[in-house]
């Protein structure tokens, strides 16, 4: 029993933090008020993460890094093809991850994402700690063989745009609020995925103005 109420603890924590994190702001939030939020006192806290940033890293592991596996699979699939990227790989890569991680986790993912978006907005260069240099450079590889016609440093910025604008259109969505209490979820959030996508793929492989 007491290694299931130290599990149970440490779980409300997280979610606690995760919550008001995604509400607030990453630096908008004391760890007094995520005690309070999870019901626990500030011994607990500190027990079971000792400090802001190691919770932040907690709650990135618990959704993050299957996110990064998958995200490494589809590059090398991808990349493995005898045919050159077309900018629509590009946009899969960066976003299914995360679609298969809200099919599968539901509201919990929806706090997630909602967390995520709150991070990068943030520029706490968290997330940026947390990319693997072999998935980014595949990344570029693809974007490079779909996109020729763009230079290096207007690729990079796009990238940029993408990952700011899919976080915070995943986030705030009316739809990713409502799917998981319809009678067939996912649905809807299939049709605002393929949407985003393709609103992407323009953004991403546009000429230079």
């Amino acid at each position: 029993m007491a290694v299931a109420a130290h599990r149970d603890t440490k779980t409300t924590i997280l979610d606690a933090a995760q919550k008001l994190m995604a509400e607030h702001g990453i630096n908008g939030v004391s760890l007094r008020a995520i005690s309070a939020e999870a019901d626990a006192n500030a011994a607990s806290l500190h027990y079971h993460f000792g400090s802001r940033d190691v919770l932040i890293e907690a709650i990135l592991a618990r959704h993050g890094r299957r996110n990064v596996e998958y995200r490494q699979e589809l590059v090398e699939e991808k990349l493995a093809r005898e045919t050159s990227a077309v900018i629509r790989d590009v946009v899969d890569v960066l976003l299914d991850p995360l679609l298969r991680m809200l099919a599968e986790t539901g509201e919990s993912g929806r706090l997630f994402v909602k967390f995520l978006a709150r991070l990068q907005s943030d520029r706490t260069g968290i997330i940026e700690a947390h990319r693997r240099p072999d998935i980014s450079e595949g990344i570029r590889k693809m974007y490079s063989e779909a996109c020729p016609h763009l230079p290096d440093e207007v690729k990079q910025e796009r990238i940029t745009m993408a990952i700011d604008t899919f976080l915070q259109s995943l986030a705030n969505a009316d739809v990713m609020s409502s799917d998981w209490t319809e009678e067939h979820p996912g649905e809807g959030l299939t049709k605002f995925a393929n949407s985003l996508k393709d609103f992407l793929a323009g953004g991403l492989s546009a000429d230079i103005s």
